[in-house]
C-alpha cells in the first residue's frame, strides 16, 4: 500500500528518552547589576531504526538480544543484502524497508550526556551603556553504536563474522564554550550595540585525525590512511566573531537599522565523529558506499549584513522591511578517494586472515562556500488579548558549491598518482533552499471571568517553494533548476485555561496540517523523482515512494498543560 495517507505503520521509528536537571541562581549585586549563575545536565538515549513486527528494532545481527529478521519473510544476508539483487523489481518486501533501494539499512543507539555550565551578567553602567557579558562551557559525553547496510555484496562476509559497516564511535567526549561581551549605547537619536563573541569546540577524540591530511596522502603512496599510529587528537577551534548595530529614528513612526555580524557554527556532531575511527570490518566491492566523518572539520562561518526600517502605521500595527546578505564558508562537502589496495594482505583471492580496508571511500571536508540574498517584509498586530498577529514574506536567492554534505564534493582523489579529477566548485542552488515563504499567525484570546479564566484560538500557517531538483553541485557542473511541488501547512490551535486556586490547567486541541497536505519535506532522488518515465519511478524502491519524504498528515493531538 502506498498511498500516503493508510502508510502510517511503515515509517521508520526513532524512540527517545531524556531526563534533565537543572540549577539557576540569580544574585543581585546593587539596583543596577545582576549575575546568573545556570547549570544544567541532560541524559538522552535515542534508539533509531526500522522494527519488525514484533516491534524490536532490526540492528542486522544474529544472536540473544538481536533481530536481524529484515523482513516478514527473510532475515539480514551480509553477502547479499536482503533483496539487494532483486530490489528493483521487488513490490512486496516493503514493511521493513524505506530507502532509496527499498531498504532502511541503518540503525543506531546513542546515549549522550551533556553538561552546561554558564555565568550571565547585566549592568546598566549609567544611563547611556548596558553592559551585558556571559559565558557558556558545555561539555558532551557519546556513546554510540550503529550499523549501515549498503546496497552491493559485502565483502569477506561469513556467518560468524558478518562484516557490517559501523557507524560507531565510542566514549568520544566534546566539548565547547562560548563567550561574549555587549555594550548597548543609548544616544539621543541613535541606539548603538557593539560587541564581540568567542566560540570554540573540540571533537573530543583522542584520535580524531583519521589522516595527516588530503596533501600527504596524495603526495605519499605508502602511507595507509587507516593506519591507527598517524592518528591523533583533536584540538580546539575557535572564532572571534564582532557584532555591530545601529538604529535609529526618523520622525516620530519610523526607524532604520543597519547591522553587522560575525556567526560560527559547530558541525553537527554526527559529521565530526560518525564512524571517523575507520572502522572498516566492512563495505563493498565497489562504489563509495563508505561514508567517514571527520573530527578536525572547521566550523562554518557566515558573515551577515542587513539593513532595514520599521514604521509604526498605528499604536498596535507595524510594518518591517529588511534586505541581507549573508557569505558563508566552510561548507561541509565530501571526498571521494581511491585508496592503495591495502586490503589484500595475503596471496590469492579474499580470505578472512586479510587486514581488510574499503580501497573506496568518501570523507567529509569543510572546503565549500556560498552566499544568500534576500528580501524580508513583515506586518505585525500587538496586544494583551482580542485579536493579534503577524504575517511575515520573503524571498531569497541561495547559492554554493555544496549543497549536500554527501553527494556534492571535491571530486575523486587518487592516491596512487596524487591526482584530483573533477575538482569543480560549481556554483549551484543550495538544496535546502526555497525562495518564497509566507508565513504567520492570527490568534485571538478573550479573558472570560470565572472558572474559566481565558480562552482562545491560534491559527499557524506557512507556504513556501518547493525543494529544488535535479543532479547535485559538482557533478558535471549540473544545477538543481527544478522544483518539488510547494508546500502548505496550517495547524490549529484550540485552548482554553481554567481557574482553579493554585493550579492553572490549560486544556487544548492541537491540530497539525489541518488541510492534510501531502507536502514533500524531502527529495531522497533528486534526479528522477518526478520524472515518471523513469524506470524507477512507480517501483516499491521509487523515490516518489519513499514515506519519509513527505510531511505528516493531519494530526490531532489533546493535551493538558498545567501551571502553579
Amino acid at each position: 500500500v502506498w498511498q500516503w495517507l493508510w502508510a502510517m505503520d511503515q515509517y521508520p521509528v526513532t524512540e527517545e528518552s531524556a531526563n534533565q536537571f537543572g540549577l539557576t541562581a540569580n544574585y543581585v549585586m546593587s539596583a543596577n547589576t545582576n549575575v546568573t549563575v545556570r547549570v544544567d545536565m541532560m541524559k538522552r538515549t535515542q534508539e533509531d531504526g526500522a522494527q519488525s513486527s514484533g516491534g524490536k528494532f532490526v540492528d542486522f545481527e544474529m544472536g540473544d538480544g538481536h533481530n536481524d529478521q529484515v523482513t516478514a519473510t527473510t532475515t539480514y544476508n551480509g553477502a547479499e543484502g536482503p533483496n539487494h539483487t532483486k530490489v528493483m523489481e521487488d513490490r512486496a518486501n516493503s514493511n521493513a524497508w524505506y530507502s532509496l533501494e527499498n531498504v532502511y539499512g541503518h540503525y543506531f543507539k546513542s546515549d549522550e550526556t551533556i553538561t552546561t555550565i554558564g555565568v550571565h551578567g547585566t549592568s546598566q553602567m549609567n544611563n547611556r551603556h548596558l553592559l551585558k557579558a556571559g559565558f557558556d562551557y558545555r561539555m558532551f559525553d557519546i556513546d554510540r553504536s550503529g550499523h549501515d547496510v549498503w546496497y552491493g555484496r559485502t565483502l569477506g562476509y561469513t556467518e560468524s563474522n558478518p562484516r557490517l559497516q559501523h557507524n560507531s564511535f565510542g566514549d568520544a567526549k566534546p566539548t565547547e564554550i562560548a563567550a561574549y561581551v555587549q555594550d548597548q549605547m543609548e544616544f539621543n537619536d541613535m541606539i548603538v550595540n557593539v560587541g564581540f563573541r568567542f566560540d570554540g569546540f573540540n571533537a573530543g577524540s583522542d584520535k580524531g585525525y583519521w589522516a595527516t591530511g588530503i596533501e600527504d596522502m596524495a603526495a605519499d603512496t605508502t602511507l595507509n590512511p587507516f593506519d591507527p599510529s598517524k592518528r591523533k587528537a583533536t584540538e580546539m577551534k575557535t572564532l572571534i566573531s564582532p557584532r555591530l548595530g545601529v538604529s535609529f529614528p526618523v520622525g516620530d513612526n519610523m526607524a532604520f537599522r543597519y547591522a553587522y555580524g560575525s556567526f560560527f557554527q559547530r558541525p553537527e556532531l554526527y559529521s565530526l565523529l560518525n564512524n571517523h575511527m575507520a572502522q572498516m570490518d566492512g563495505g563493498t566491492e565497489s562504489g563509495f558506499f563508505i561514508y567517514l566523518g571527520n573530527a578536525n572539520l572547521d566550523p562554518m562561518r557566515t558573515d551577515v549584513y542587513e539593513m532595514g526600517m520599521q514604521y509604526s502605521m498605528a499604536n498596535d500595527l507595524k510594518l518591517d522591511v529588511s534586505g541581507y546578505y549573508k557569505d558563508i564558508s566552510n561548507l561541509i562537502g565530501s571526498q571521494e578517494v581511491y585508496s592503495l589496495p591495502f586490503q589484500d594482505t595475503e596471496t590469492g583471492d579474499w580470505s578472512e586472515g586479510d587486514a581488510f580496508e574499503a580501497a573506496h571511500y568518501s570523507f567529509l571536508t569543510s572546503d565549500h562556500y556560498g552566499n544568500i540574498r534576500g528580501l524580508e517584509m513583515s506586518l505585525s498586530k500587538t496586544g494583551a488579548s482580542g485579536l493579534t498577529g503577524r504575517a511575515s514574506y520573503s524571498y531569497s536567492i541561495s547559492r554554493g558549491t555544496a549543497s549536500d554534505k554527501i553527494n556534492a564534493g571535491n571530486g575523486s582523489l587518487t592516491q596512487a598518482t596524487g591526482g584530483i579529477a573533477a575538482n569543480i566548485m560549481t556554483m549551484t542552488v543550495l538544496d535546502w533552499h526555497r525562495p518564497h515563504v509566507f508565513n504567520g499567525y492570527v490568534d485571538y484570546h478573550m479573558d472570560m471571568g470565572g472558572m474559566l479564566d481565558r480562552a482562545g484560538v491560534n491559527l499557524t500557517f506557512n507556504y513556501s517553494s518547493g525543494l529544488p531538483v535535479s543532479a547535485r553541485s559538482g557533478v558535471a557542473g549540473a544545477a538543481l533548476d527544478e522544483r518539488a511541488p510547494a508546500t502548505t501547512d496550517v495547524n490549529l490551535k484550540l485552548d482554553a485555561t481554567l481557574a482553579l486556586g493554585p493550579v492553572n490547567p490549560t486544556v487544548y486541541l492541537l491540530i497539525e496540517n489541518v488541510m492534510n497536505k501531502q507536502n514533500v519535506v524531502y527529495v531522497a532522488d533528486p534526479g528522477s523523482y518526478f520524472d515518471e518515465a523513469s524506470a524507477y519511478h512507480d517501483i516499491a524502491a521509487g523515490s516518489a515512494n519513499n514515506l519519509l519524504a513527505y510531511g505528516k498528515p493531519m494530526t490531532m493531538n489533546l493535551g493538558v498543560q498545567i501551571d502553579f
